[in-house]
């Protein structure tokens, strides 16, 4: 029997791939497409199966649809050395569709499926469940922001004004810098809540792409700003800071932390490296 491949669009199908192991045979291959915004399921999963023989991992470089490009780029490789395998990738991302058409019509055995796990008879209520408790959780994720702002720190904004803060500097179709920034600004829980409400919410993002700020500096200051008030920092201080970030390469982030270090001083230690840290790349790129 022929090899099948299974590509993995983690940032689609978010850890519901894991138990896709157990169920292939020896011979077949489970391609792991990621990038550093990776869950913390996600990174104990890897720990745990980086030696498993079955499944190759492959970190990709984050950007606006650049894990998919990346997917398919390796999809074209894998095709050309193994064209008589078969293919599969997992995603519900619609735009696969046209690729996966393009090969079958060269012959090739491939198929998109989307990655649900649910039992035969709960397939018809599968759809409104899910909506229900997508809204559910959002609902929760933003009472649970806006609770601990005010408790915390009454300059703190809610996580739909942290949201219109941030469409000024954000391209709205910019879905991966949307990622890292709402996870480095609301943390994990919410800001995945929130990537989540914006990337399924077509009108929304129509009117977040109204607020963007037309210069590139502005743009970044701008972001280096809301970073900082909502970590409680001076936000007065954010032009110095987007100063340092662009004039390093964004590889070269020990020179980054050592000009913080020197123009922010060290009591306390690499508060404004860190809390600025995440959003690197995103300034340095996706603006």
């Amino acid at each position: 029997m022929r090899r099948k491949y299974y590509l993995i669009d983690t940032e689609n199908v978010g850890d519901r791939w894991f138990k896709l192991s157990a169920k292939t045979r020896k011979k077949d291959r489970i391609v792991t497409f990621y990038t550093e915004n990776h869950s913390k399921r996600f990174e104990k999963y890897l720990s745990k199966q980086v030696h498993n023989h079955k499944i190759l991992w492959l970190e990709c470089v984050p950007g606006s649809n650049a894990l998919d490009y990346q997917l398919m780029g390796a999809l074209s490789y894998l095709i050309a050395k193994h064209p008589k395998s078969s293919f599969c990738i997992f995603s519900n991302d619609k735009g696969f569709q046209e690729t996966v058409a393009f090969w079958k019509q060269r012959g090739i055995d491939i198929c998109q499926k989307e990655f649900q796990i649910k039992k035969k008879k709960e397939k018809k209520e599968k759809k409104s469940s899910d909506t229900k408790k997508k809204k559910q959780t959002l609902q929760k994720a933003e009472l649970s922001i806006s609770e601990k702002t005010k408790d915390l720190n009454p300059g703190k904004l809610s996580g739909e004004q942290y949201v219109t803060e941030i469409a000024k500097s954000l391209d709205a179709s910019n879905l991966s810098g949307w990622y890292q920034t709402l996870v480095a600004i609301l943390g994990q829980e919410n800001g995945r809540a929130w990537y989540l409400k914006i990337k399924e919410d077509h009108e929304l993002r129509k009117k977040l792409c109204k607020s963007r700020v037309n210069n590139k500096q502005g743009r970044g200051v701008h972001l280096v700003k809301t970073a900082l008030q909502a970590h409680g920092l001076n936000v007065a201080r954010a032009a110095e800071a987007y100063k340092i970030i662009q004039s390093h390469n964004k590889e070269n982030l020990k020179a980054i932390s050592a000009e913080f270090d020197k123009k922010f001083g060290q009591n306390p230690p690499q508060k404004y490296y860190k809390a600025l840290k995440p959003l690197i790349r995103v300034l340095k790129e996706n603006l």
